[in-house]
């Protein structure tokens, strides 16, 4: 048995890799479908700070960078308040099909602990729910967290 989870998501998005890419890594493009604030410098081995709404914030590493076609971000856990690991996501892009397939994987989730099982637990859907809103912002111009953002 592995000693960790690994979540594995993907999506097909209606646009070329690099306005998906985008997305993931201009500060006021992720602001559009992911956070309320961010700051990334867009290299390997460049900082990051992401704040969600409602004040949720942490701070990592872009561990892997490849323009149009993949991300990686060092990303810290939390638990009640303190840290207790690190796990990783990797995005990935790909053409297909007169789009993207944006393949998302965030490894690193320890099987032991009841802490590490809610973690994944609540990464996996918040995963689910943000890249539906990714898709959703960059082929309709609609934010589904706001329900007031009608184009």
């Amino acid at each position: 048995m592995a000693k960790s989870r690994t979540i594995k998501e993907s999506f097909l998005i209606q646009a070329p890799p690099s306005k998906v890419f985008n997305h993931l890594t201009s500060p006021a493009k992720l602001k559009r479908w992911f956070l309320e604030s961010a700051k990334l410098s867009p290299r390997k081995g460049g900082n990051y700070q992401f704040v969600w709404q409602g004040g949720y914030n942490h701070v990592g590493k872009v561990t892997d960078y490849a323009k149009d076609s993949k991300l990686g971000l060092s990303w810290p856990q939390f638990w009640k308040g303190k840290e207790v690991g690190t796990t990783k996501v990797t995005f990935r892009l790909k053409p297909k099909e007169n789009g993207t397939l944006l393949q998302l994987t965030h490894a690193g989730y320890k099987r032991a602990g009841d802490s590490w099982v809610e973690l994944y637990a609540m990464t996996y859907s918040g995963w689910a729910y943000y890249c539906m809103n990714l898709k959703s912002v960059i082929e309709t111009g609609k934010d589904l967290r706001r329900q007031d953002d009608v184009f």
